[in-house]
């Protein structure tokens, strides 16, 4: 297999054998036909991490093999390498393990005999390669000074010297007190900065250092003390950032919150920032100016909400006298009401007793009309019996005329008859007087009948008068009683309409009596929002802004010190 490549090969092997380097031969299938143990120290020490992306790696059987194990994509090295007439360096990645790969080519008669590939650990040299280019990125952003442990300076770059106003030259072997004013230069805390240093303590927070001129530069920086291979301190490197253009503008814009804290709106940021912070004092004056603005604004609503204040304690004022003369009116109305409804029930009871009297009277008067219309009768049966009489003495007085005519020719007989017809005589003049007293007494009876049957007759008349009278009075009563019965229920309507306005009067009392309370609520309102608004008028007061905007200021604070009216107390 090693014949392959050269009659001398043997030799050359022996002495790559002994070499630190780490060298692996390939024929020119690409076959692995040498290893020393440089190389396969190196890989056997990856080994572990190179299974996880290639299972079936092995050290021990890398002789004999192709070096396509090592690439995903083999055809490309193929390509490569089939094309290779002089050294060529690679670095290849397998799994977390990087190597540097350096491929010289031995052609012999024009062909390509083997490949000579010597191995490297990438890592170190990628890690140098990356803490270069963080340093580079670092130097590009950062100030970077070098310093020996006595304060001499080494070396800085273009952002330190251009921060600080120097060329490298003017400022290299230099010591870093020219940076400090003498005082602190001259003083034991710089002594002490320095002696941290060179204990190995680190130093970092805002610096303030001079630059050309006298300038004031404020430094983000920290200074490092760096060690050796030896664990000692070597040197000083100092990174830092220039932040004099924030300090500046914090200092400032810090300075003009202190003006606002005070009240003082008619300060303003005149001196112009550095650009990256041009647009923030921009911003703070313009929000100075809207605070103003917003101020005076707020100065005249105010002005309007005292006025309203105002204008709502005088109404509030008002309503409270006009409540309080309503509450009076609706207690006396009620107290009317009270009386008229007492009153209104008592007609009720009265009616409905006079009611009862009429029904009584009325019943009286039909019994008075019946009893009237017996006595009628009965007056009229005593007529009948009194005409029968009539008749009766009639009869008696057509007797007694007869039998004095009797008498009269009986006593004539008597005297024709002479003596014997004298006793005769005597009987019939007896029978004569009597007849005469019968006829008398007929006639006295008679005109007694007369007078009685008169007086009947007037009694009768009279009755029926009375009769007529009585029902005459029963349909009064009955008239009477309708229209105390008319008045009976009118009263009862009455009394329900002044029950129903009595319970509308009291509700309205109590109406009036929740609008009383609402408008002490309505007062204690507005004064509490006058108030409210005195307290904003000395919050206003406080502030001090452009000459037009204190002057409106000032009227809010006059137009605001008016006493504010306040409302009568309700019951």
């Amino acid at each position: 297999m090693i014949g392959m490549i050269g009659g001398n090969t043997k030799a050359q092997l022996a002495a790559l054998a002994s070499l630190k380097a780490n060298v692996m031969i390939a024929d020119s299938k690409l076959n692995i036909i040498y290893m020393n143990d440089a190389v396969r120290k190196l890989l056997t020490a990856a080994e572990h991490d190179l299974k996880k992306e290639l299972p079936r790696f092995a050290v021990d059987t890398l002789i004999g093999s192709n070096i396509d194990i090592f690439h995903k994509n083999p055809s490309h090295q193929r390509d490569m390498l089939a094309r290779l007439t002089k050294p060529h360096s690679a670095t290849i990645r397998v799994g977390s393990h990087s190597f540097d790969l350096h491929v010289t080519p031995i052609i012999e008669g024009g062909k390509t005999k083997a490949f000579v590939v010597e191995w490297a650990d990438a890592k170190e040299r990628l890690l140098n390669l990356d803490y270069q280019n963080q340093m580079a990125a670092i130097s590009r952003v950062q100030a970077i000074i070098e310093f020996t442990l006595e304060g001499e300076i080494v070396t800085a770059n273009e952002n330190f010297c251009k921060t600080m106003g120097y060329t490298l030259d003017e400022i290299r072997g230099k010591h870093h007190s020219m940076f400090v004013d003498s005082a602190y230069a001259a003083s034991s805390d710089y002594a002490e900065f320095w002696s941290e240093l060179k204990s190995g303590r680190f130093q970092a927070r805002e610096f303030t250092r001079v630059g050309r001129n006298g300038k004031k530069v404020v430094l983000n920086a920290s200074y490092n003390p760096i060690l050796d291979e030896h664990g000692k301190v070597a040197k000083v490197v100092k990174y830092a950032t220039d932040v004099t253009d924030r300090v500046f503008a914090v200092t400032e814009i810090g300075s003009s919150l202190n003006q606002l804290a005070e009240g003082r709106l008619d300060f303003r940021l005149e001196q112009p920032f550095a650009a990256d912070f041009e647009s923030l004092r921009k911003n703070f004056n313009d929000a100075v100016d809207k605070l103003g603005m917003a101020l005076s604004s707020v100065a005249e609503t105010t002005v309007r909400i005292d006025s309203g204040t105002r204008e709502i304690a005088a109404g509030a004022n008002d309503l409270s006298k006009r409540t309080e003369q309503q509450a009076a009116s609706l207690e006396e109305t009620a107290a009317a009401l009270d009386e008229i409804t007492a009153n209104v029930n008592s007609s009720t009871k009265r009616t409905e007793e006079a009611r009862g009297v009429a029904s009584r009277a009325n019943q009286s008067a039909v019994e008075s009309a019946e009893v009237v219309s017996h006595a009628e009768e009965a007056m009229r049966k005593i007529e009948d019996s009194s005409q029968q009489i009539s008749n009766i003495i009639g009869v008696i007085d057509e007797i007694a005329f007869q039998t004095n005519l009797l008498a009269l020719n009986a006593g004539v007989e008597a005297a024709r008859a002479g003596e014997a017809g004298k006793g005769f005589a005597v009987v019939a003049q007896e029978v004569r007087e009597l007849a005469q007293r019968s006829a008398q007494a007929a006639k006295e009876i008679k005109g007694l009948i007369q007078t009685s049957t008169s007086e009947v007759e007037s009694g009768v008349k009279l009755v029926r008068d009375a009769g007529q009278a009585l029902k005459t009075i029963g349909d009064f009563i009955i008239e009477i009683n309708n229209h105390m019965e008319a008045i009976a229920a009118s009263a009862k309507e009455q009394a329900t309409g002044l029950a129903e306005v009595n319970s509308a009067v009291n509700s309205m009392d109590q109406t009036t009596q929740q609008n009383a309370a609402m408008v002490e609520q309505s007062n204690a309102a507005s004064n509490a929002l006058a108030g409210e608004a005195g307290r904003l008028r000395a919050l206003i007061a406080q502030f001090s802004v452009g000459t037009a905007q204190t002057s409106a200021l000032r009227q809010v604070g006059r137009a605001m010190a008016l006493p504010t009216p306040r409302a009568s107390s309700m019951r």
